[in-house]
């Protein structure tokens, strides 16, 4: 794959790099310097830096110089130019090249640079005063010889800009550097060497990895008491030595440098004009490379790939830390602890998402644990999922019945061999953290794939700070500075100027102020600290909601979910099923291929408006005691409508899932089908694809009898939602009393002598009753149920939000979760009987261990005891939390319960290390997929083929190569996570567009803030109302601290009012004798002293500037 360290180099010759017309005046034209030649003699040295003449062509390290780039670092070509029939060619750096020829299109043309080269040049030099009055005097012939040529070179301004522009089009990462014939085989050379002593690095890291883990432990200690005498003895020394101690001052101002953060902007005072324009040059210079390389080349692909099967490195997705960029952390699947990559140069130019290569460090640098004296803090054991449950009744809820040998190809004997090596490798390594007592430090040496590639939100701001709303960009300043909203990307990424917009060169500080813009990241060299940027495009003036979402949208590359279908897919639509599908009619010969329900009671149980039902339910007795009954859930056959690899099937892949925003929906497929044709209306004739099994009156299925899954054809009774489907759980919607049940809603009178008002109540009673007693007997047996709070907006004609709250879950929306839940289960479980490892399946890692002991550890400091050691021991804690200590403390330890999990994601069966992998902690079930949701999850589509194949042909696994079924799935896979991971946190960052939306026009909200966790600086906050976790700083917020090293307490001081600041001014005024107070770290304003669960009433508004932002600020305690 492309890295983001290449550069493109094209090949010139001297003529067309200097234009056509200033290369002709050049030959024509003698030079007035003595030994100035239009055709450069290069030698093997590096020689001096001498005076040329203007037209004199410059070479690769020329083109470098100017940039700022030092090729030291690289290997260095012998020849640096080619020579064909007496034409010279000279290898161009195109970035340094397009700068060089921008310098010298400007006014000041080859004036300015050389004459500042040659400053910069003599002052390094330092020479005797003989050398340095000639070349003063070279000085001088060169801007005589610059201020000839400045009539020719402005006419061939244009141009060069049009030259500029050309160039610039090209993709700096696709893009290979052009090399040589002469350099090929030393490059060749350099390549292998490189290769054989990489080989040769991951090789002993492996070896040491396999050494016993209690020789490694001494040996390190042993290094770290040597490292430590030598350390004394070199301070010892130091002391003594005025050098010494000079370098220790400067190393510690370089370490200083490299461990600060990019977040606080410089401060910098006004600048004359003429100072800015030297400031703006030695900017953009510093800009192009230090000439130092700054971060380290990546390994060969091959490399890596071997390292990894040895277990020398290791892989996973990258993980920045939002409040501290700095950090990042990389979970590694058989490790029981993230990896720490700290730093800039550790983590070598890879971004959040990511996924890495990484190789240890020395076990010495590893990171010491917090609380290194409390052995569970690092020896954490997984939390068991059976531990206490009555295993006969979890046997009786699932009935599993998968064999699971058969769901797993055979690996070759080399294959085997590596994943033993790895399962080894990893397991020493597990056992030298337990016993180092400390967290695997790491740095990045290979990117694997790249993470969010579509582009960040942010806003611009130019190199050079300018004075005034209306002054334009500084003529000097090539790039501007982009930063992005997401803190845990680099700051300050380069915009080439050319790619700028004209209203930002024109007033540059407006721009910055008022508009949003979208870029991306295309290439990072090792040479500059930050990455070169690509402008894409103005998002727009932040003046509403609509300007927010499209923004946000873009960052998480669902862009294209906003715009319509391509025109061939809706015209076939169109053509096939007319605009709103009156065309469509069910064909005879589908109807005879499927199990008819249209006689059978089916409604469905939906929010109050929406529009894409894709499922339904029905329930029948089977004897008349009503101890047993047949349930089915009918789910919309998307799949009948779209052709597999076809050109809409292409695209609701890509899209993977609707997005749900307060005021649409962004579809996956065309409103065609998720509205009309797939959506499962009422009383209408539907093709659905279902499932039917038994139960028992307690909820568990009948042993026995198979539940039975095909194609059918159904009509739904009624469009139940849930809240009238609850006021017939409480009663208030009877048969006798349908007042509060919408006309429209309830089943239509004489339209099947069987269906009536009552039958349809009875039936969602009956439900609820078998669904109640299963979900009791779940959380019994192990099931976990945390859940996030979800805001709901209420709107009023114009889209702007009139009220807000957190969305209730009802008793009926578990009876629909109930019965969806067992029919994903059971369609999973046909999947892997039939199809093995091909099963496309959802499973759910248990949470990160030691982060889980933490939270816990953290509440049984309050005495809030919550029982972690399993899953069932974990539900009944929380209930009696909830019942101990109230809805507030059950709200908190839950949230800190929630922090530790991982999410949810679909895989192929086949890819698990075991059947293990397969497994759904929060369920605590062996096995689980997605079936009911095709309409909004392209997985369901995936899922809907599976079983079609399983129910009416035999085994894909003896059609097809599995292998490459495999590869497909896996590919969807990954997709499908990406975009539910990206639209999850588009929906979180939209519903804070309209909470910004509804404060702005409403004034501050006060809401309670409960302190989580706290530090000498800042501390950690959780909004009840809004569910939402907010890290305070003091300084940011106006507040003074103290914090109590003893106790690990900070305690606050709010800002005194303004009135009463006032009043305390004039009272120390008018009494002067009085005796001054003693010395304070704060003033007489209210004093909090924090501590956890601790609550805090805060006000909620936002930024005044753009982008719109929540703050909250702390007025007082909650008592």
């Amino acid at each position: 794959m492309a890295q983001r360290d290449s550069r493109p180099r094209v090949k010139l010759s001297w003529q067309e790099a200097m234009g056509e017309e200033a290369a002709t005046a050049a030959e024509a034209k003698p030079s007035k310097s003595k030994k100035a030649s239009p055709k450069p003699q290069f030698k093997d040295a590096k020689p001096k830096r001498k005076k040329r003449h203007p037209n004199e062509v410059r070479t690769e390290q020329d083109m470098d110089a100017i940039a700022g780039y030092d090729d030291s670092s690289e290997s260095v070509l012998d020849e640096e130019i080619d020579t064909f029939g007496g034409a010279g060619f000279v290898m161009v750096d195109l970035e340094s090249e397009l700068e060089e020829l921008a310098l010298v299109a400007t006014e000041e043309g080859f004036a300015s640079v050389r004459v500042g080269g040659t400053q910069s040049k003599s002052k390094k030099n330092k020479k005797k005063k003989k050398n340095e009055k000639r070349k003063e005097a070279e000085v001088v012939t060169v801007v005589e010889t610059a201020i000839e040529t400045k009539k020719s070179s402005k006419k061939t301004a244009k141009k060069m800009r049009q030259a500029q522009k050309l160039l610039y089009k090209v993709e700096v990462e696709d893009v290979e550097v052009e090399m040589t014939v002469m350099g090929i085989q030393k490059s060749k050379k350099q390549k292998k060497k490189k290769k054989e002593k990489q080989q040769t690095v991951i090789a002993t890291d492996a070896a040491a990895t396999a050494g016993e883990s209690t020789q490694s432990k001494a040996k390190v200690e042993t290094q770290g008491e040597n490292e430590k005498s030598k350390d004394q003895a070199k301070r010892g020394a130091k002391k003594n030595t005025p050098d010494a101690s000079k370098n220790d001052k400067n190393q510690k101002k370089k370490t200083d440098k490299e461990n600060r953060t990019l977040e606080l902007e410089e401060k910098q005072a006004p600048l004359s004009q003429s100072e800015t324009d030297r400031k703006s040059k030695a900017t953009n210079r510093g800009n192009r490379g230090n000439g130092q390389v700054t971060y380290s080349e990546y390994l060969d692909h091959d490399v890596v790939i071997r390292g990894l099967e040895m277990g020398g490195l290791l892989q996973g997705k990258l993980r920045v830390n939002a409040m501290y960029r700095m950090d990042g952390y990389i979970t590694v699947d058989g490790l029981s602890m993230d990896v720490l990559v700290k730093g800039m140069q550790d983590r070598n130019r890879a971004l959040d998402g990511d996924l890495v290569a990484v190789r240890l460090h020395p076990e010495a640098e590893w990171k010491a644990m917090d609380n290194v004296s409390d052995g569970r803090s690092v020896e954490s054991k997984p939390m068991s999922s059976s531990a206490g449950v009555d295993k006969n009744a979890l046997h009786s809820l699932w009935l599993p019945s998968v064999e699971t040998e058969n769901c797993f190809l055979k690996r070759s004997a080399d294959e085997e061999s590596s994943v033993n090596m790895l399962k080894q490798s990893l397991s020493r390594l597990n056992e030298r953290v337990k016993e180092s007592r400390r967290r695997p430090t790491a740095s990045v040496v290979f990117i694997l794939a790249q993470g969010n590639s579509n582009g960040f939100i942010g806003s611009l701001e130019p190199a050079t700070k300018v004075k005034t709303m209306d002054s334009p960009l500084f003529s000097n300043d090539n790039y501007a500075y982009f930063n992005a909203d997401d803190q845990r990307l680099p700051r300050r990424i380069r915009i080439p100027r050319l790619q700028l917009p004209d209203e930002f060169i024109s007033r540059p500080l407006l721009y910055s102020k008022t508009m949003l813009c979208f870029c991306r990241i295309k290439a990072w060299s090792t040479r500059h600290q930050s990455p070169m940027g690509e402008f894409v495009k103005t998002v727009g003036e932040y003046t509403g909601i609509e300007t927010g979402i499209s923004a946000i949208l873009s960052k998480h590359g669902l862009q294209s979910h906003t715009l319509d279908f391509d025109s061939s897919i809706l015209n076939e639509l169109d053509e096939k099923y007319g605009t709103s599908g009156e065309k469509w009619e069910i064909p005879e010969e589908e109807v005879k291929k499927r199990r008819d329900f249209r006689d059978t009671q089916i409604f469905s149980i939906d929010p109050y408006n929406a529009r894409d039902l894709d499922d339904a339910l029905h329930i029948q007795a089977l004897n008349g005691a009503r101890t047993m009954f047949e349930i089915g859930v009918h789910i919309a056959d998307v799949t009948h409508f779209i052709e597999h690899k076809s050109l809409l099937d292409e695209e609701a892949r890509s899209r993977a899932t609707s997005v749900y925003l307060a005021n649409r929906v962004l579809p996956m497929l065309p409103r065609i089908l998720c509205e009309k044709l797939c959506s499962l209306q009422p009383q209408v004739d539907r093709l659905a694809f279902s499932v039917v099994w038994q139960m028992n009156i307690d909820g568990t299925l009948v042993d026995g009898v198979e539940p039975w899954f095909g194609k059918s054809i159904i009509r739904s009774c009624c469009k139940l939602d849930y809240g009238s489907a609850q006021k017939m759980l409480d009663g208030v919607i009877s048969s006798d009393n349908v007042e509060e049940w919408e006309v429209d809603r309830r089943p239509i009178p004489g339209a099947n002598s069987n269906i009536s008002n009552a039958t349809v109540i009875q039936s969602v009673k009956d439900l609820w009753s078998i669904g109640e007693n299963r979900r009791a007997m779940r959380f019994e047996t192990g099931a976990v149920s945390l859940n996030d709070v979800k805001l709901t907006f209420s709107l009023d004609a114009k889209g702007n939000p009139i009220r807000y709250g957190p969305y209730e879950l009802k008793d009926s929306n578990r009876l629909v979760e109930e019965y969806m839940l067992l029919a994903n289960y059971l369609v999973a479980q046909q999947l892997l009987r039939v199809h093995g490892p091909l099963a496309f399946l959802r499973h759910h890692p248990p949470p990160v261990s030691r982060a889980m002991d933490q939270a816990l550890e953290l509440l049984d400091k309050s005495d809030i005891k919550v029982d972690g050691r399993s899953t069932k021991q974990l539900t009944e804690s929380l209930e009696r939390v909830r019942h101990d200590h109230g809805d507030t403390t059950f709200v908190i330890a839950q949230a800190l319960i929630i922090k530790p999990m991982k999410p949810a994601e679909y895989m192929v069966a086949g890819n698990g290390a075991s059947s293990d992998s397969w497994r759904h902690y929060a369920l605590n079930i062996p096995y689980y997929t997605h079936f009911t949701s095709p309409i909004r999850r392209y997985a369901d589509v995936v899922v809907h083929r599976l079983l079609q194949e399983s129910v009416v042909e035999s085994s894909s696994l003896d059609t097809e190569n599995p292998e490459s079924r495999m590869v497909e799935f896996t590919s969807v896979a990954q997709n499908c996570n990406e975009k539910k991971t990206t639209s999850k946190n588009a929906e979180k960052e939209c519903d804070k567009v309209f909470l910004c939306a509804y404060v702005q026009h409403h004034g501050d909200i006060e809401v309670t803030g409960v302190v989580l966790s706290m530090g000498q600086k800042s501390f950690t906050v959780y909004i009840l109302e809004l569910g939402l976790e907010q890290r305070l700083f003091l300084q940011e917020n106006s507040l003074k601290g103290s914090w109590n090293e003893k106790t690990s307490q900070l305690s606050i001081r709010l800002p005194v009012p303004q009135k009463k600041k006032e009043d305390e001014e004039k009272k120390t005024q008018t009494d002067e004798q009085e005796t001054p107070l003693q010395t304070s770290k704060f003033s007489s304003s209210e004093m909090i002293k924090l501590s956890f669960m601790k609550q805090l009433r805060m006000h909620m508004s936002t930024t005044k500037k753009m982008p719109l932002a929540l703050t909250f600020t702390v007025v007082g305690e909650r008592i």
